[in-house]
């Protein structure tokens, strides 16, 4: 199928990371630009010289602080001078604090969670606007998390802002429907990251050994993590044309963790029939 991203310039924060990286590469498959930005310099430059080999000069790398507005703001004036415009906004970089509330010693956490997963894109996405009118009439994609919906241990300031981030697909889904465009959330269930990867090898477990052991994943209707792929499969479709009449909407890819996913091991007892 063609999507209809032929040369379009896709803008991915949180590039550097498992689900950011692989979009970039979806996206490069359908023909588009993509400028990844992360604070993570040195891995967004890996990312990009790992692409860069088969989509040479269409994949780039910019820094960037979702937590300083100056550098937002001319992050995407250089992003417009280069490439004349931004179509697609993927609003997909994340911190997570892992603590329970009342173990906290200040609120500060709820505030980071704040500027980078909120105020952070919302600025991204004015400065696109005001600048590049053809922003308005492209997509936004804002990857929000099965935890917005269902809530997660120790994650108050993550689900939050995780619930929040529909909300403002709400809002920009309004803003941008005179001009013609769109914007959806994906919320994605648990999926493989370096940072599982790293909890595996730490206990000496190997994939699937490591997600038998985690009772979250044996809660999905298929017992495992989903790859980064397979979210961003989904991020490239709600941005492209195809995806437009999913505007306002939340793309929930979890394997039916929230639908009772659970239920998919309980099995009743033999019946006889007399």
């Amino acid at each position: 199928m063609d999507l209809g991203l032929t040369d379009k310039v896709v803008v991915i924060t949180g590039g550097a990371g498992a689900i950011g990286s692989a979009a970039a590469e979806c996206f490069l498959r359908e023909g588009c630009v993509v400028i990844l930005g992360d604070c993570d310099q040195n891995c967004g430059e890996q990312v990009v010289k790992s692409l860069a080999g088969e989509y040479e000069g269409r994949i780039y790398f910019q820094y960037l602080d979702l937590r300083d507005e100056d550098n937002i703001r001319e992050f995407v004036r250089s992003i417009v001078e280069v490439h004349t415009g931004i179509d697609s906004i993927v609003n997909n970089a994340a911190v997570f604090y892992f603590e329970q509330l009342v173990e906290w010693s200040t609120l500060e956490p709820l505030d980071e969670h704040y500027r980078v997963g909120l105020r952070g894109p919302a600025t991204l996405v004015q400065e696109s606007w005001r600048i590049c009118e053809r922003s308005r009439s492209g997509s936004i994609v804002n990857v929000s998390s099965v935890a917005g919906h269902i809530g997660e241990p120790k994650a108050v300031a993550y689900t939050t802002i995780k619930a929040a981030q529909k909300g403002f697909t709400l809002s920009c889904a309004i803003e941008m429907s005179e001009f013609g465009g769109w914007a959806v959330s994906v919320s994605p269930g648990h999926t493989w990251t370096p940072v599982h990867q790293k909890r595996a090898s730490a206990q000496g477990l190997s994939r699937k050994e490591y997600e038998r052991s985690q009772s979250s994943i044996q809660s999905t209707m298929f017992g495992r993590f989903l790859d980064p792929e397979e979210v961003a499969e989904w991020i490239v479709l709600a941005a492209s044309p195809v995806g437009k009449h999913l505007t306002g909407q939340d793309i929930r890819v979890t394997s039916g963790i929230e639908s009772g996913g659970f239920n998919r091991r309980y099995e009743t007892a033999p019946v006889e029939v007399q």
